[in-house]
């Protein structure tokens, strides 16, 4: 929008009187976009406007639908209408503007100009791209609103991503933030140091520990990996060596951790498994000096009608490979020759795909856990 002096007193006039009308209009977008402008008086103008229909229930949502949109993300430079129209109109005052609007609820209005819609849009000013603002990170900060502390929280709910940074520093700040207050979110619990909400009898509780320690903040990933460190027996732990063997991004902290601890699985099978395939050598022979037991587990696996522990089958035989040790599958084929008219007829060895090469797989498992047993995803 290219503003001339001349007129654009007048298109401020004009765009006033549309905020109070029933319908939808782009007034509220233009008055925000001309009150970030260098163009006075009209700026100043479009501000009062703006304030002015912030007072208006009618039209307040838009107006505040409006200014939150073209802030959401890095759309300028300089962050102007963030700093010069947003952060005063909406966070300005006490209590600020934001909040008389969201503790009011209208009724009216489009769904995303509703109270729910908004605090949408508020945490779009606060995701992974956005600049750091200081005023919005005080008011998330100290804020006991209710539906803006519901969408903090929401935030470390998400089981695919773990919450950004700045929302990581705002809702651990906050005092009103009291994750027992909020069901049971083991990320939120372990951020804000309440471990007394941890319920370690369910997996989920260490899956998400363990996602914790991938936390942007370093202190708070350290936080998850004491936690981790300090897993009582039974469930916790025997999913803690579960993940170790998953090839996953988390994988290499619950290795890191249960061996640290000193953990493993409770049955001495998935014992053998879990010191070979995480390479503990010296408790793996204490447990297995003649091999029996992990050639068993093997063949355990090999038989299974199931075919996601044949990737079980791939890690035991990519750590003897690339440690040196006896491979299972070798000794397998030699008890178990495989005829040449089936061995041209399938080209594929009794091991679901063994060959040359060895298929593929890492060195600390395969894509699921031990069968027949505890150590099964």
């Amino acid at each position: 929008m290219i503003l001339k002096r001349p007129l654009a007193s007048s298109a401020v006039t004009r765009l006033a009187k549309e905020l109070h009308r029933d319908k939808p209009s782009p007034a509220a977008a233009a008055l925000v976009r001309i009150a970030a402008s260098s163009v006075q008086p009209a700026a100043s103008r479009a501000f009062e406007a703006l304030a002015e229909a912030c007072e208006d229930p009618q039209a307040a949502g838009d107006v505040i639908y409006q200014c939150l949109l073209q802030c959401g993300g890095r759309q300028d430079e300089d962050d102007r209408t963030w700093s010069s129209v947003v952060a005063p109109l909406l966070l300005g005052g006490s209590p600020p503007r934001l909040v008389r609007f969201l503790d009011h609820d209208p009724v009216a209005g489009q769904p995303w100009t509703r109270p729910e819609g908004i605090v949408d849009q508020l945490m779009m000013c606060v995701s992974f791209d956005s600049p750091r603002r200081p005023a919005l990170e005080r008011f998330l900060s100290t804020t006991d609103q209710p539906l803006v502390l519901a969408k903090l929280v929401a935030e470390w709910s998400d089981d695919t991503f773990l919450p950004g940074r700045i929302v990581t520093d705002t809702a651990v700040a906050n005092p009103h933030l009291d994750p027992s207050d909020w069901g049971r979110n083991v990320l939120l619990a372990v951020a804000k140091d309440r471990l007394d909400l941890l319920d370690f009898t369910q997996a989920g509780t260490v899956e998400a520990v363990v996602r914790g320690t991938q936390m942007s903040r370093a202190d708070l990933a350290d936080k998850y990996r004491r936690v981790l460190r300090a897993l009582p027996p039974g469930v916790a732990r025997e999913r803690l060596c579960e993940i170790a063997l998953l090839r996953t991004r988390e994988a290499e902290e619950a290795i890191a951790a249960a061996i640290e601890a000193g953990f493993a699985p409770e049955r001495q099978r998935d014992r053998v498994v879990f010191f070979y395939l995480t390479q503990q050598w010296d408790r793996y022979k204490a447990v297995d000096p003649d091999g029996e037991l992990l050639y068993a587990a093997y063949l355990a696996v090999h038989h299974s009608a199931d075919l996601r522990d044949h990737g079980l089958t791939w890690s035991i035989i990519n750590v003897a490979r690339r440690s040196g040790r006896p491979d299972p599958a070798v000794r397998y084929l030699e008890e178990n020759p495989v005829s040449k008219s089936r061995e041209s007829g399938r080209g594929r060895g009794p091991t679901g795909g063994y060959s040359s090469d060895y298929g593929s797989g890492g060195d600390y498992g395969g894509s699921a856990g031990w069968t027949g047993g505890s150590f099964h995803t």
